[in-house]
């Protein structure tokens, strides 16, 4: 999880191991499913055996007025850039890489405990759904010992 308002940026840091045949250049890209939208953080950068790459969320936010990032769930992206994302991986070349999801959210104003209100918590159900389990349980319980009855002593034992 990152906080997009945050005044840090956002650092990766990964290796890459195994290539035979190395890329000239990586692009680097964030997916967001839920709005199926990506964007494109940096194209033709450095192939280095150790690649970093740091992200200010915030200037790239403010870049793409009228769409900003959204609270969301997301993917980076990582492909070799004379290829494509969608590029069918080869042995001994790098691969598209699409493994590593995660979130970024806005802060909200701090809320003491004793003014916060859950809507979802398990005690603004009220009792009605534990009524509910209970007779499931209790009708599935009968259920099974009357078919398990029937089947090992016959209709007769029921009755």
């Amino acid at each position: 999880m990152y906080r997009i308002d945050d005044t840090d940026p956002i650092t990766w840091k990964w290796n890459y191991t195994s290539l035979q045949g190395k890329p000239t250049a990586i692009d680097v890209l964030v997916s967001c499913s839920r709005v199926t939208g990506t964007w494109t953080l940096t194209q033709n950068m450095t192939y280095a055996p150790t690649a970093t790459f740091t992200w200010d969320v915030n200037k790239y936010n403010n870049k793409q007025v009228g769409n900003q990032l959204p609270v969301e769930k997301y993917t980076l992206l990582i492909h070799d850039s004379d290829g494509s994302q969608t590029d069918t991986p080869e042995p001994g070349y790098l691969a598209p890489f699409a493994g590593f999801q995660f979130g970024l959210y806005t802060a909200r104003p701090y809320e003491p405990l004793n003014e916060w209100n859950c809507a979802t918590c398990s005690a603004a159900t009220g009792g009605h759904l534990d009524r509910q389990a209970l007779g499931f349980a209790i009708g599935m319980t009968l259920l099974t010992v009357l078919s398990f009855t029937w089947y090992v002593t016959g209709v007769a034992a029921i009755v």
